[in-house]
Parts: C-alpha cells; structure tokens; sequence
C-alpha cells in the first residue's frame, strides 16, 4: 500500500480520504482549521455511503502542511479554487521532487501556478498534474458523512511539463486504478473544466432561489432554454480552446465520458447524468458555483481572451452580472492572465508555458 496526502477535508477531500483509508493505504490529511476535523473525531472516522461504503479514520488528522506531506508519494490538493494560490506557496516550499502533487480537480493554471512558486522558491520541482474535474461526485451529507454520487468512468488529467504526463498516470494506479487518462496538457485539461458552464447560467437564472435558499436540485433549474444557453456558454469555451491552439471536449461530452449518458435533449441529459445525487443549488452567494466557478472559471477564460483578441461575449455578461449581483469584483483575487504571469502573452507563448511550465521571465 501507498502513502497519501489530502489536502482539504471539505466533501471530495473527505471523500477521497476515507476510501482511499478503506483501501489500506497510509492517509494524513491536512486542514488550516483544526474545526474541520471535529465531526471526523467524534463519530470516530470518515463514513461513506453510494458507490463507496464503510467508514474509515485517516491515519493523520494535522494543520501541519510539513507533516501531511512529509514522505508522502502522492498528494492531492482538494481544496477549493481559491485556496490554491495560498496552497501552492505553501507546497512549494515543503514537497521535494521526487513527489507527485494533483490537483483534483484543478482550474485552468493551477499546476503552472505551483510550478512557478518552485521557480521562485529557488527550489527544484515536484512533479505536478491537474485534472478537469474531481473524480468522485459526492456531497457532505451530515457530519464526517459522505454520499459518493458516482467514481468517475475516466478523469482527463495532464502534467507539467506534459511530457511527464505518462509516469503520473502510472503513480496513480496504486490508488486510484486507471481511471485517470491522458489529458494531453496542462492547457486541455484546464478549459476542459466544464464546472462553470453546468453551474453558473442555472444559478444567476434562478437567482431568488439562491437569495431564499431553497436548496433545489441543481438539475431541475435547467429549462430547455436555459439549456441552450448552457450549450452556447460552452461554445465559447471551446472556442477559447481553439483559439489557443487546443481541442476541448464539450460540456455534452463530458457527461457521456463521466456518467454515460450519450442521448436526449439537453434537459434529458443533465437530469441523467446528475438526477441520482440531486445536488442542490447555491444556498448563498458565498457558495462555490460563485466564488470558485466565476473568478477561478469565467473570469480566467474572459482574462486570457480579451488578451488574444477573442470574443467571449456570454461568458463576459455573466462575470458582470454576477459580480452586480454578489457585489464583487471577481478580478481583485480571481485568476487572471496578468496573475498568472501571462500579461502580454499571445497565444503560442501561453500554450507553451501550458505545455512546458517555463513562463515568461516576467513571471518568475
């Protein structure tokens, strides 16, 4: 059995902590609030239930970074968007390069980002990979008590640099079998995150219901218009993609990759794919579908845009609206090309530092 490092004990870190403990191998997990292991201590373990069942204590409950990842062959960054650029200075100054860190899932630039803090960290870097999404759905559904929705059938997944890509897929057989696939590079795999395309339109669309939290599925808000309009968000993803040189499978793609769902109209196919977990929408404009998907998902697409000279009008429209409606500027501490280091880039010279993780000298 392997070693393993979970970094955020929010549902998918808790998730993956607790079957990857089921599974026998050694798991420390790592939080900055020691309040988030509380339930965890008290009910004696992490319970899980749906296509993971039994319950399970983590070897290492700690809100020391050294000491979750101290030796440690893997690990993995489950914490939301936001906390990855604190997290990446973080590792950066603890993981050695015989490691592999993931994150699962990332954003477009998290794994460059990490990268480049080793750069400036003047140390030399682990090996680092990002995903498009997580490979569990699953949701808290009381106290240290997971329901796992559904293990993802293949997880696209690349490295950085990409040319490593095919020895961090075979790190991560012990653990996860091989249901992570090459995702190509760090670039495909980051606009391959289709998030912000399912959460984002059903959320501002059904706003009041936020404002009550009434906590409805997800999946119900989706109308055959708001439908389209999902589908013509994710037109201009791709079309990002390939205006940097890359393809990117569609929102509608992604479902049948990851649940098998291939038919019907738009409705019939998020219903499918996502009408067993029932997921509820934002409760509140702190939820995630806000303060991850749009200045770690829209906003970041929209930055590297305009700085191409791509059109993106949609995605443009939600940003702003959102951020009238959550009372916001998004670009204060989301991720954009000029935070990345990319300002000025065109789009070869962004797809290279995707590929390579060497940013221009202006970012280091």
């Amino acid at each position: 059995m392997g070693s393993i490092a979970i970094i955020g004990a929010g549902n998918v870190g808790q998730a993956i902590a607790g079957h990857m403990t089921i599974e026998g191998h050694d798991v420390r997990v790592f939080s900055r609030w020691e309040r988030d292991y509380a339930a965890i201590e008290q009910r004696g373990g992490i319970a899980l239930s749906g296509d993971v069942e039994g319950s399970a204590m983590p070897g290492l409950l700690t809100t020391d970074l050294a000491a979750a990842t101290v030796g440690a062959e893997v690990v993995v960054v489950a914490a939301p968007a936001f906390a990855h650029p604190y997290l990446s200075e973080a590792l950066a100054a603890v993981l050695e390069p015989e490691q592999l860190v993931i994150f699962q899932p990332g954003v477009l630039g998290s794994a460059v980002e990490l990268v480049g803090k080793f750069v400036q960290a003047g140390r030399a870097p682990a090996l680092v990979a990002e995903t498009a999404t997580s490979l569990y759905t699953c949701r808290l559904r009381g106290s240290a008590q997971v329901y796992v929705g559904a293990i993802k059938q293949a997880v696209p997944m690349a490295a950085v640099p990409s040319s490593r890509t095919g020895e961090a897929l075979a790190r991560l057989v012990p653990f996860f079998g091989e249901r992570y696939v090459d995702g190509g590079d760090a670039l495909q795999v980051g606009l391959a995150n289709v998030n912000p395309v399912y959460h984002v339109p059903p959320a501002i669309l059904n706003f009041k219901t936020v404002e009550d939290a009434a906590r409805l599925p997800q999946h119900t808000l989706v109308t055959e218009r708001i439908g389209e309009l999902i589908h013509a968000l994710d037109e201009e993803r791709i079309g990002l993609g390939r205006a940097l040189g890359v393809e990117v499978p569609s929102f509608w793609s992604f479902l049948e990759t990851s649940y098998g769902v291939d038919e019907g109209s738009y409705v019939e196919r998020v219903v499918a794919g996502y009408g067993r977990q029932g997921f509820p929408e934002p409760d509140s404009i702190e939820h995630r579908y806000f303060t991850e998907d749009i200045p770690f998902g829209l906003l970041t697409w929209s930055s590297i845009a305009a700085q191409i000279g791509y059109a993106m009008p949609l995605t443009d429209a939600f940003v702003r609206i959102s951020e009238v409606l959550c009372g916001r500027a998004w670009d204060a501490d989301g991720r954009t090309a000029e935070s990345l280091g990319l300002a000025g880039v065109d789009a070869e010279g962004i797809r290279a530092a995707f590929v390579t993780g060497a940013l221009p000298v202006a970012a280091v």
